[in-house]
């Protein structure tokens, strides 16, 4: 994983893997005032604020607790849709990421308590705060009444941690 500059991330982008040149390689990471973005290619289609798992070759999939299963596993949230095997930057949190303002947004259930912990849940790129698998370093910032997004905000880079 190599660190690009703001310059070259645009989240609200995506790629289709004919333009060259592609913006940043497969696992580049660029920084935002609102955090850092990790850039991977869609291994299916990714919704909107969905959260993703990224695996170790830059392949993000929509996160669910089935799929959450690794130890150390890199989480992120797109913060546009992305077809299947297009190319996106997605937030993958920081020090101080996201916050009151910044437009960084993940999908969360119904009943969702704002300030609690994000953990997985068996609806694709959705969180919740029902004990489940947790989002390590990231919470969402108002109460849901229905299912709907929350802005997001973090204190590190977003990742599950088995065993804790």
């Amino acid at each position: 994983m190599s660190q690009v500059g703001s310059f070259g991330v645009n989240a609200k982008k995506v790629w289709d893997g004919t333009s060259i040149p592609l913006p940043a390689h497969v696992g580049a990471v660029g920084s935002t005032p609102e955090g850092d973005y990790m850039f991977v290619q869609a291994d299916g289609a990714v919704a909107q604020y969905a959260f993703v798992k990224i695996s170790d070759d830059g392949q993000a999939d929509e996160l669910t607790t089935t799929n959450a299963g690794s130890n150390n596993l890199q989480v992120g949230v797109a913060q546009i849709g992305a077809a299947d095997n297009e190319y996106l930057w997605v937030w993958i949190g920081g020090p101080g990421g996201g916050g009151v303002g910044s437009g960084i947004r993940g999908k969360c259930a119904a009943s969702y308590a704002a300030d609690a912990n994000l953990n997985t849940t068996a609806t694709d790129g959705v969180a919740d705060d029902a004990s489940t698998t947790r989002i390590q370093n990231v919470v969402g910032l108002t109460t849901l009444t229905g299912a709907g997004t929350v802005e997001l905000k973090s204190t590190g880079h977003l990742r599950i941690v088995t065993g804790k």
